[in-house]
């Protein structure tokens, strides 16, 4: 019986550890622009390898483009001058956002850049990203089917698909949640893509702050940024409940008085 009970525990351990080490490799992000120096621009990070990350920048990026960066199991960024005809951008990559972030900016204002701004950045997961795994034994793996928020600890980390239907216009997008704040907050970037109802196509991103508390899920977004197309944009307001550890579902409700159903899956 203890002979049996040892294998057992020894299957386990490899198994845990085949679960961090794959942990690890579920780290490779890539940057693609197009060859006009950054006017169109397509990012990704934490995907399974650096060609479905390739796939994805290039997919983002359209047309015309190149992947120019690759990273794995770190963050990173890319910054683009805002003034008008100018070409000016850099990249970077670091251990964290914030060092990320500045070594992009630094390399934009390097080229002349004189309205440097980062447009994208992402940290991919690493196995310290993964606790969750070290300490609970398999058989707690499974999820409880009355709190899947909760049973997870939402993972919320990496990137997420959102949809959203509203009475005057339907957008989708991408959320990327890139650092875990503790005590169920995290933070993150989402780009949302539309269609006005008088066929503008635009293209906004907004900085967002996550609160998970149980199976309910809060996004706040705020510093809404137009990436394609101009005008005024209010910050969008989630409040979501978890269908599973990867779907998300709600409405949003922002201060304009909007109302609108929302849908967040994990990519």
């Amino acid at each position: 019986m203890i002979r049996k009970l040892k294998t057992i525990a020894g299957r386990w351990t490899l198994g845990l550890c085949l679960i961090l080490l794959g942990s690890h490799a579920l780290a490779a992000g890539s940057l693609a622009i197009d060859t006009l120096q950054g006017e169109k621009y397509g990012f990704s990070f934490n995907h399974p390898s650096a060609n479905q990350a390739d796939q994805r920048s290039m997919r983002e990026c359209g047309s015309d483009c190149a992947v120019v960066l690759r990273f794995s199991g770190e963050c990173g960024a890319y910054a683009a001058d805002q003034a008008k005809g100018s070409n000016a951008y850099g990249w970077g990559t670091g251990s964290n956002s914030a060092n990320t972030q500045a070594r992009a900016m630094s390399e934009c204002r390097a080229k002349g850049g004189s309205s440097c701004k980062v447009r994208a950045w992402g940290c991919d997961a690493t196995i310290a990203t993964a606790p969750q795994f070290a300490a609970t034994p398999p058989i707690a793996l499974a999820a409880p089917q009355n709190n899947p928020a909760a049973s997870s600890g939402m993972a919320l980390l990496g990137e997420w698909l959102v949809d959203y239907v509203g009475t005057t216009y339907t957008a989708s997008g991408t959320m990327r949640v890139t650092d875990n704040l503790g005590n169920g907050n995290f933070r993150g970037v989402m780009v949302q893509s539309f269609t006005t109802s008088a066929g503008d196509a635009k293209r906004v991103q907004q900085d967002v702050m996550i609160s998970v508390r149980g199976d309910s899920v809060i996004i706040n977004a705020s510093n809404p940024v137009y990436l394609l197309g101009t005008g005024r944009y209010i910050p969008d307001n989630f409040t979501l409940s978890a269908a599973s550890p990867n779907l998300l579902r709600g409405k949003n409700l922002d201060n304009s008085g909007s109302v609108g159903s929302v849908v967040i899956s994990r990519r």
